[in-house]
């Protein structure tokens, strides 16, 4: 029988990610905040969605913008994944296919990531489409 999906943990330089007020952050002082993701497959990427609920990471628009978390079904929730190695970069098309490791998850080419320069507060810090860091890598933790 096939998995519907798989669930994951999420973290983006670092800090595990999950959602406050409908935005898409790290959580630096308090880890125990993130959540868990289900990552499905859908149209040509994979949808994520916070674990329990119908809400999915999206992007407001095509331009530099703070990621949303809502219900949404639509194109702007659905996200490529390339794995990244020694040996460069490869795009993930199934499930089967996703594991433990170092990503870059992106958009119509609009990478999603934090940002290159932030303040220096323990603040949960904001998860960005067209991120301006030159290696938005994240990391992949495959949970179920």
């Amino acid at each position: 029988m096939a998995h519907a999906g798989k669930v994951v943990k999420l973290y983006a330089k670092g800090a595990p990610v999950g959602v406050e007020d409908g935005a898409l952050v790290g959580f630096l002082a308090d880890p125990e905040q993130a959540g868990e993701w289900l990552v499905t497959r859908a149209d040509d990427g994979f949808r994520l969605t916070a674990k329990g609920t119908e809400e999915t990471i999206a992007s407001a628009g095509t331009g530099r913008a703070p990621a949303v978390v809502r219900p949404d079904d639509s194109p702007a929730s659905v996200w490529r994944l390339q794995r990244v190695d020694g040996e460069g970069s490869t795009t993930v098309t199934s499930l089967a296919d996703l594991r433990d490791g170092t990503y870059v998850i992106d958009q119509n080419g609009l990478a999603l990531g934090r940002d290159l320069f932030e303040d220096r507060s323990l603040l949960p810090k904001r998860v960005f489409v067209r991120t301006d860091d030159r290696d938005p890598q994240w990391t992949i933790e495959v949970l179920a």
